[in-house]
């Protein structure tokens, strides 16, 4: 064995006491002092290696490990209850959202204002077509067709935040409702039900019709949507009071 192998020897296996490597280190002097040099390293590593151990320390580090599991566990389910309470703040707040949207809608408008005018429904004498003028103009409206015929009752009433006039139109012998809302403009006709009552949304030039009735069987929305329109925006043929008698007083509750 050389001086080369020795020392690959010495640093792979300080302990080793094979007979040649003993041999090398007794017939070589450079060879015998890295073997001291060897031998004190292992000697201070194995001292600095040999610390006793504290007493009860793998009780405190399995109680640690499972400290801190459990509060990890114990940050999750907050997060999670935070995650569901945000959701259900949101859920809320938005069904919130939605309700106010709905109560300001016009069949919810609509609808809140008839229980105090309930009893214009029951009225069946016709009034005059200058009542019915008049009716408009309160609201700076002047109607470019004839007024129908068929009207028990005109007022100007707020609606919300609108100002409308509140008519009555009777065909074959079912009320509608009828409130003409100025300025007012919807995007397209439709159909609504509402506690009790059946609506309809109608647009016209210059406003909204909405018509409405509490009244079970037919109900004549086209026809009377088709007879305001002509009165209002001054489209088509509608049914006048030509030939049929008027009166110009307010009508009267049917009996």
């Amino acid at each position: 064995m050389d001086c080369l192998e020795f020392r690959r020897r010495l640093g792979a296996e300080p302990h080793s006491r094979a007979a040649e490597l003993l041999a090398h280190r007794d017939r070589c002097a450079a060879c015998a002092a890295a073997w001291e040099r060897a031998q004190a390293f292992e000697r201070e590593l194995h001292a600095a290696l040999e610390v006793s151990v504290p007493e009860g320390l793998a009780e405190r580090v399995l109680l640690a490990q499972a400290t801190g599991e459990r509060r990890q566990q114990t940050r999750r389910r907050q997060l999670a209850f935070a995650l569901a309470a945000s959701l259900l703040l949101a859920l809320g707040l938005g069904g919130y959202g939605w309700k106010q949207l709905d109560a300001r809608s016009l069949p919810a408008l609509a609808v809140a204002h008839m229980p105090d005018e309930i009893h214009s429904l029951d009225l069946v004498q016709p009034i005059g077509a200058p009542a019915i003028v008049d009716g408009f103009a309160v609201r700076g409206v002047s109607l470019r067709g004839p007024a129908p015929a068929d009207v028990t009752y005109v007022h100007d009433c707020p609606v919300g935040p609108y100002k409308t006039v509140h008519l009555v139109s009777r065909v074959g012998g079912t009320p509608v409702a009828v409130l003409y809302l100025p300025h007012k403009q919807v995007a397209k006709a439709s159909d609504f039900q509402r506690d009790g009552w059946h609506g309809r949304i109608v647009p016209l030039q210059h406003g909204t019709l909405v018509m409405l009735t509490d009244r079970g069987g037919a109900r004549p929305f086209d026809a009377v949507a088709r007879h305001w329109r002509a009165a209002i925006d001054g489209e088509g043929g509608a049914q006048t009071a030509q030939g049929r008698a008027v009166n110009k007083a307010p009508g009267r509750l049917a009996p």
